[in-house]
This record gives C-alpha cells, sequence and structure tokens, in this order.
C-alpha cells in the first residue's frame, strides 16, 4: 500500500512538473534570463533579489538577470554614489550585452549644464520655458536622451535636483531595450533630501567678463594690456579650440569650430556674420592677400575671402600657410611633416621632416620663419624650433634654465625678438632676436585672469597682438572667450 501511495505521489509531481513547464513557455518565464534578450515576456518576478543601499540611493536587482558588477565600478561617500553593471556577452569576458550606470552626486551645477549642451539640449529652453518632457525614474523626473557611445546605442536618463544639490545620471549602453533594463530601473529609488541649495546663475543671469588696463615690465620693455570686449559676451563650453586671424580692420575667429567674421575698431569687437562650413575647423591662417586658411584632420583646407569660400583642397591635415600664400606645412603628430605648394589652382606636396621634433604640437609660419612647437626628440622637452623656409634648423627657444616649456599656441616675431603664448604655464614669454630668454608675464599680471588658456594670436597691422584667452566668469555662470591687446615689445 505504501509503495503504491509512492507511486502515485510521483506521478502526480511528475504532472504537475510538467503543466508548470507548459505554464512558463506561456505565460512566465523559466529560460536562461541569458537566452530571453528583449522578451516582452520576460518575468519581472524577482528571483534572486539583491539590495544595493548607499548615501544616495537605493537599487534592488535581480542577480538571476545576469547583472555583475566590480568593485571597482562601485563608489559610495556622503557626496558621491556610483556603480556599473553590466551583463556579459555570453562567451566573451570583455564584452557586454548590457551597461548600466547609476551615478548620483552632491555637486556644483556646472557638470549637469555641461551634459544638457553635449546632449543636444539648450539651457536656456531647458531652464526658463521647460520646454523638454521628463521621464520619472527612481522617483526623479529625468531628461531622456539617446544617441551613440562608442559606437554602441546609449540612452541616458538625468536631470538637476536643485534643492538637493545634486545631479542624477542614469546610463545604459548596449541592448536598453532588453526587458532586464526596465526590471532593473523599477528597482531604483533615488534618496535625496532638500536642503534649499540654490545653484548659481545661469550664463544670461551671471556677470560677463571685464578688466582695467594693465602693464608689466620684463627686461627693459614695459608691456602693455588692453581688454578689448565682444560687444556681446562670447560664452563658450569648450577650453581649448579658440584662434584669431585679423585682416585689416576685421578679425576671423574659429570659436569651438564655428567661424566667424568681427568688426574690430581697435576697441571692440564686434560680430558681422557667423560664416556656416560643412565641416568643424582648427587650425586658422592668413596670407598676404587677404585670403584665410582654414584646416583640420579629415577635412579639405580651405580658402575664404570676402566673406565667400574661393577654394577647397583635399589631402592636409593638420595645416598653416606662408604670408604668401604659395605652400604651407601640413602636420599630424611626428616629425615627419609635408610641404604644400599651390600653383595655377593645384596644391601638391612633398616629404618635409623636423628631425629635432619628435612629437609636433602646433605649427605657425611668418615671413622668415617656421615654428614648431612641440617635444624635443632627445630630451622630449616642450620647445619652439625654428626653421627658415627651406626648413634648416636656426635654433630653438627655452625657459629660463633652457628647459621645457609649458604649451606654446601662439608665437610672433616682435622688433626685439620674439614673443610667445604659453597656455600651459599661463604665461607671455619674449626672447631675445638670438633666442635668449628675456623673461615672462603671468596672466594676472596683464589680463587680471584667475587660471585662463591662452588659446592663441593675431598680429594686428601696428605690430601689437591682439590675445585670445578663455576663462571662468567670476560668479561662474560661464566660461567665455575673452581678448586683449598687447603692445610694448
Amino acid at each position: 500500500m505504501k509503495n503504491k501511495l509512492r507511486l502515485s505521489c510521483l506521478l502526480l509531481g511528475a504532472v504537475m512538473l510538467f503543466s508548470l513547464a507548459a505554464c512558463g513557455k506561456k505565460g512566465g518565464d523559466t529560460t536562461d534570463p541569458k537566452e530571453s534578450g528583449g522578451d516582452s515576456e520576460f518575468s519581472t518576478e524577482l528571483k534572486s533579489p539583491k539590495t544595493m543601499t548607499t548615501s544616495l540611493w537605493e537599487l534592488v536587482y535581480d542577480e538571476a538577470d545576469g547583472w555583475v558588477y566590480k568593485e571597482d565600478n562601485f563608489k559610495n561617500t556622503d557626496t558621491y554614489s556610483k556603480i556599473t553593471l553590466t551583463i556579459p556577452k555570453e562567451g566573451s569576458e570583455e564584452e557586454n550585452l548590457i551597461s548600466a550606470k547609476v551615478e548620483v552626486s552632491l555637486d556644483e551645477p556646472y557638470n549637469f549644464r555641461d551634459y544638457l549642451t553635449s546632449f543636444g539640449f539648450d539651457e536656456y529652453k531647458y531652464a526658463q520655458e521647460q520646454a523638454y518632457e521628463l521621464t520619472e525614474v527612481g522617483g526623479v523626473d529625468c531628461l531622456k536622451s539617446e544617441e551613440s557611445s562608442w559606437g554602441s546605442p546609449c540612452l541616458r536618463y538625468f536631470n538637476r535636483v536643485e534643492g538637493a544639490g545634486a545631479t542624477v545620471m542614469v546610463e545604459l549602453i548596449g541592448d536598453y531595450e532588453n526587458a532586464r533594463v526596465d526590471k532593473l530601473l523599477s528597482g531604483l529609488t533615488i534618496q535625496l533630501e532638500d536642503v534649499g541649495h540654490e545653484d548659481g546663475p545661469w550664463y544670461w543671469e551671471g556677470e560677463p567678463f571685464t578688466a582695467e588696463p594693465a602693464s608689466g615690465k620684463v627686461g627693459s620693455f614695459t608691456i602693455n594690456s588692453q581688454w578689448i570686449p565682444f560687444q556681446e559676451s562670447l560664452v563658450t563650453k569648450e577650453t581649448f579650440q579658440h584662434s584669431a586671424v585679423a585682416v585689416g580692420d576685421q578679425v576671423y575667429m574659429l570659436v569651438a569650430g564655428a567661424f566667424k567674421q568681427f568688426d574690430f575698431d581697435g576697441k571692440t569687437l564686434t560680430l558681422a556674420q557667423d560664416i556656416p562650413l560643412d565641416e568643424e575647423y582648427e587650425d586658422l591662417s592668413v596670407d598676404n592677400s587677404g585670403n584665410i586658411w582654414l584646416a583640420n584632420f579629415m577635412a579639405p583646407m580651405i580658402r575664404w575671402k570676402d566673406g565667400a569660400q574661393t577654394g577647397a583642397y583635399d589631402g592636409p591635415d593638420q595645416a598653416v600657410m606662408h604670408p604668401s600664400g604659395t605652400w604651407g606645412i601640413s602636420w599630424f603628430a611626428s616629425s615627419e611633416c609635408e610641404r604644400l605648394t599651390l600653383s595655377g589652382g593645384t596644391m601638391t606636396s612633398e616629404p618635409m621632416e623636423f628631425e629635432e621634433v619628435e612629437v609636433v604640437g602646433h605649427i605657425i609660419i611668418d615671413e622668415d620663419y617656421i615654428y614648431v612647437c612641440g617635444s624635443d626628440a632627445g630630451t622630449g622637452e616642450h620647445h619652439v624650433f625654428l626653421y627658415d623656409t627651406d626648413g634648416n634648423f636656426q635654433m630653438a627657444l627655452c625657459d629660463e634654465e633652457g628647459g621645457g616649456l609649458g604649451s606654446i599656441s601662439f608665437i610672433t616675431q616682435t622688433d626685439n625678438g620674439f614673443m610667445a603664448l604659453d597656455a600651459n604655464m599661463r604665461e607671455v614669454v619674449f626672447w631675445s632676436k638670438d633666442g635668449t630668454y628675456i623673461g615672462a608675464l603671468e596672466d594676472r599680471d596683464l589680463f587680471g585672469t584667475g587660471y585662463p588658456w591662452l588659446c592663441g594670436g593675431a598680429k594686428l597691422e601696428d605690430g601689437s597682438v591682439l590675445v585670445v584667452l578663455t576663462e571662468t566668469r567670476e560668479d561662474k555662470s560661464a566660461d567665455e572667450v575673452i581678448a586683449f591687446r598687447l603692445s610694448g615689445f
């Protein structure tokens, strides 16, 4: 009797297991989560729940879904909490099916405001017009951004919680339409306390940069500095890529890749026009005929005059032209460069090597010299290497002790030698005609700035130099492109 009862129980159990398996295939999910992909029937039931509690958020997720993380990808302090969870691709230790980052930080608003513009949102429309739809994630209403990150689909939810002084970022890379992502986000609770924090002013609310005339002594010279305001403040998110050339009473600038023409009356820079381009450009030079040359890696070198494009040439990487407009130099990084020759509307090139240089950072050409700003092939220190127009080495400009400079962004001849902008050291540096170091003046002495980047300069007709910098406003409402006129050398 006991054997019959035992047999009956076993048969009943088998039937029940078969029935449950059949039901699982139709409604629930009993498959390996790695095999289920983005199946809309994926189970939301927690099978192996794990709870992570930090100072700023709590996350309940299901380890059975395949989520893992490395200890290096988890940080938690009183002001910053982050985790990056991944579901690895089956059979791969390097690639992930999904990567999910949750990051909350108590910070100033500047990173968030950079996120806005980086991900395609307008700051004014966001703050003043509340023009964008929001999606609730973890209890916070977030902006939604979909784009590509290093070739993979990327979905971001982010926003600023001003009262808590917090920035929230949830970033999903890979197969973010997978059902396991929604299940993961449903287990997120962002825990922020409203402490009445108020963010600083936006760029349209802040105080633009101003400066008084200044001067400084270097060697036997008194260098004078005059602030040249833009008629309308030139706010930027880019620190480094700004440059200028002058043609008569016009100044042409590349501002973070955008091409702009300004009227210059000696006191103010007034925007005359924005000139549309098909590419973003970094290198800007001008010849004696008033032609403006623009170049960049993977873009055609183009020529402009009187507001119109007058030529385009495929081939050069980064490049600048000699003032004659008949030849120039193209470079990428190494000392193996190319000499460009323009004849009959055709541009040709031939190899040209600067053997004293290991890595080329920047090249400038004037009537007499090719200035190669880069690292020394022997010591690795940053110098300015001077070559004649045939490419013959003449001298290297160094610091006071004959050592390395910071990062030279502009150099020009003066009546008494050479003047350069050392962007990294925030100095204006001077040498005599034979290359002897004279001295340097710091940015705060000449410009009244705190920590600018000296982006570049433009030689003006009277021999003075228009210096272009970026500086953070005192109230931190924005970074600005600013300009000064230097004379006295």
